[in-house]
């Protein structure tokens, strides 16, 4: 086969294409890229028990699926603490952070670090060309002063709104593009991110923070995702396997910023991964609301293609939904394998994050395009867990699929890989994007901006932060390729004491910590 048989070759780079050059993530057991990345890399899956903090399990929890006000699984992906917020870095009086949904605090504190990972500072970017777009779907927080009105201050139908949560950040990172938060359940985050390539390319904005959140604080979406029998009684997201029983409930949130070509290129940026195209669609009518459409999924895929054309052998792998339902994994593999595998010379290799990390509803989709966007960079696909006996129901000689058991090794070749990523929300709203490696002409060299063993001053808005800092600094240093890096001891005022640290690899970021 040639590439005539699949449509044009992967596209060349243009001044149009839309760019990743910074991300964050606070996930459980994954406080950062590097951690996100080792679970997926250990095989590990980060599922436990809903903690005292959230609900009472002696008071919800029950193993008769059919016991009314009860939920038969506590299984959850949880984050360490959602309650802990530095609201003084933030500007934010403890009296209003306290009527603030937590969600809202987590997507500051991660924006701020993907915003620092992207190397943008006060002087290389226009915020009044900068949009947020925000998937989010819960107000669990709020439900819980239902029993408790008088705890409602003046601040809290601006803490407990969806639409603040991106609102909150453009306020406070002054950005004066579009910001709205977009709910269309489990693929709120690619719809998002479908609005904020759109304005990217029509050149409304020139850089975007796309975003997602989700915490389980309340014991009512758990009640109900268990009368409707959605939940695994097993605690585990067994995509794709024969004894796929339903989703885990799971918890944090990702953001990505992304920027047009020229003004990346222009800033000098470090590009991670180019979006070739996203897609849209709804099921319409089905047997049931709830009910996924293979016709419709399979026609998104199509769609995408006859807008945005790729040769189907230049896909590493695609990234499922793979929520590990009964109902929903065999409609998937089927629409994947007619749109995008089955012409292919070879299987197409398929997995699920959800086999690690649980369903994070909302922010789900950010989740697996984070995989992806890595997986491209390290040249590895991550294998997929809990893949004990294929669904017998799915066909995948036939669908030319190959389920990802191992981590798959992606070749060096001359040209980029690409790699797709599916979300579907449970009311119907498919999406589904296609990103792409960097072309080498298309990358800029990054200059060492400081001589090599020149000190890196770090500064945080309080002792405890810069500390923390500091060791994120020295443990990152010692623990990779920089060991033999001097390490220099400062102290500071005259009290705390922090490790000034090295030059980065590629290009010194400024963080802005105060």
């Amino acid at each position: 086969m040639t590439s005539s048989d699949f449509g044009q070759t992967t596209a060349e780079p243009s001044n149009n294409d839309v760019t990743i050059t910074g991300y964050g993530v606070r996930l459980p057991q994954a406080t950062g890229i590097d951690a996100f990345w080792q679970v997926l890399i250990d095989q590990k899956c980060v599922i436990s028990e809903i903690g005292a903090d959230r609900f009472s399990k002696d008071m919800f929890y029950h193993p008769d699926p059919a016991a009314k006000g009860k939920t038969y699984s506590v299984a959850a992906g949880q984050l360490d603490n959602i309650w802990e917020f530095d609201a003084a870095f933030f500007g934010i009086s403890p009296r209003e952070a306290e009527q603030m949904d937590p969600q809202q605090r987590l997507l500051l504190e991660v924006t701020a670090e993907a915003l620092a990972e992207a190397g943008l500072t006060d002087d290389n970017w226009d915020r009044r060309k900068t949009g947020v777009f925000i998937g989010a779907s819960s107000s669990d927080y709020s439900t819980g002063f239902a029993g408790d009105p008088d705890g409602v201050d003046a601040q809290f139908m601006l803490g407990n709104t969806l639409s603040v949560m991106s609102n909150r950040l453009a306020y406070y990172f002054d950005l004066k593009g579009p910001s709205y938060t977009v709910d269309t359940a489990c693929s709120s985050s690619f719809f998002a991110l479908d609005q904020a390539v759109e304005a990217l390319r029509n050149g409304k904005i020139e850089t975007a923070i796309v975003g997602a959140v989700n915490l389980l604080i309340s014991p009512i979406p758990f009640v109900g995702f268990s009368r409707a029998s959605m939940l695994s009684p097993d605690g585990l997201c067994k995509a794709f396997d024969k004894d796929a029983n339903g989703y885990v409930r799971s918890e944090g949130a990702v953001v990505f910023v992304l920027r047009r070509m020229d003004v990346a290129q222009k800033n000098r940026d470090c590009l991670r991964a180019v979006i070739h195209a996203t897609v849209v669609n709804s099921d319409g009518r089905t047997v049931g609301m709830s009910m996924p459409s293979t016709q419709r999924q399979q026609e998104l895929l199509q769609d995408l293609r006859a807008n945005a054309p790729f040769d189907l052998n230049d896909l590493a792998f695609l990234e499922a939904h793979g929520t590990g339902t009964p109902v929903g994994d065999p409609v998937e593999a089927n629409a994947i394998g007619k749109a995008f595998a089955g012409p292919r010379g070879t299987a197409l290799p398929i997995g699920s994050v959800k086999s690690n990390f649980g369903h994070l509803e909302p922010a789900s989709g950010l989740v697996g395009l984070l995989k992806t966007v890595l997986a491209l960079e390290k040249g590895v696909y991550p294998a997929s867990l809990h893949i004990q006996e294929p669904n017998p129901h799915i066909d995948f000689d036939a669908l030319n699929l190959s389920l990802a058991t191992e981590p798959v090794i992606l070749a060096e070749r001359n040209r980029p890989w690409l790699a797709g990523v599916n979300s579907f929300g449970f009311g119907g709203a498919n999406a589904h994007v296609v990103v792409r490696q960097m072309w080498q002409h298309e990358t800029t060299p990054q200059p060492d901006l400081v001589p090599r063993n020149q000190n890196l001053l770090l500064s945080a808005s309080c002792e405890p932060a810069l500390r923390t800092l500091a060791q994120d600094y020295h443990d990152t240093i010692l623990g990779g390729d920089h060991a033999a890096l001097k390490l220099t001891t400062l102290s500071i005022a005259g009290r705390a004491t922090a490790t000034v640290l090295w030059l980065w690899a590629t290009r010194l970021r400024t963080l802005k910590m105060a």
